[in-house]
């Protein structure tokens, strides 16, 4: 039985743990991108685009669970794509669609990936929490005016945040909310009262968001 050489086992420890945490970057900045897509294409489409082909490149791993979850959306977007038979109309229906089958596939990426890597899970909301924070507080400066410019963030006088519908927008801060929430309730002092903060403006960011959606999902879980 050979032995590998001494010297050869650290270096692949650190490239792993080198490509580990290349690839938590890379989760973790699309996650963040994620609440910036006022204009199409967002650059989160573009760059989620790229990151699930590099990563089916080098490996994304299809458990039956997530193969499961493939299905059931191809399944979906083939109904899309047979109701379009029906419309007299078609203008914006197949960027609809488009639409519909990418966010099919980072749901799937997202599943896939986490199912392999759990510890990723933290990341990602810590992640999206920060994202939520920044966007509610730029739809919060755009419901009152805060700086020139800033009703550029609001849309039918509601907050949108870096969102192109307020409906998105405040369903998106619901899972950070719920997330500063069990943090909140369950954490010591020191970080209770850090989690305030961005708590009540991720509040105020559904609140101003006057999405009945967002309000009913936010309450609900609350």
């Amino acid at each position: 039985m050979s032995l590998a050489p001494a010297d050869s086992l650290p270096r692949a420890a650190i490239d792993a743990k080198l490509l580990s945490l290349l690839s938590g970057v890379a989760v973790g900045l699309g996650v963040l991108l994620s609440g910036f897509v006022i204009r199409e294409p967002a650059p989160y489409e573009l760059y989620m685009v790229g990151l699930i082909a590099v990563w089916a490149l080098f490996g994304l791993k299809v458990s039956r669970p997530v193969a499961l979850l493939l299905t059931l959306f191809v399944l979906f977007n083939i109904g899309g794509l047979l109701s379009m038979s029906q419309m007299d109309r078609l203008f914006d229906t197949p960027l609809y669609l488009a639409v519909s089958f990418f966010l099919a596939l980072t749901s799937v990426f997202f599943a896939a990936v986490t199912a392999t890597r759990p510890e990723l899970y933290r990341l990602i909301f810590n992640t999206w929490t920060v994202a939520a924070v920044v966007t509610s507080v730029l739809g919060i400066a755009g419901y009152f005016g805060l700086f020139p410019g800033a009703e550029m963030f609001t849309k039918y006088e509601r907050a949108a945040g870096a969102f192109q519908d307020p409906n998105v927008f405040g369903p998106y801060l619901a899972l950070p909310g719920m997330w500063l929430l069990y943090l909140f309730l369950t954490g010591s002092p020191a970080r209770m009262l850090a989690c305030l903060v961005p708590l009540l403006i991720v509040t105020a960011g559904v609140f101003l968001s006057f999405s009945r959606g967002a309000w009913g999902l936010f309450g609900l879980t609350t």
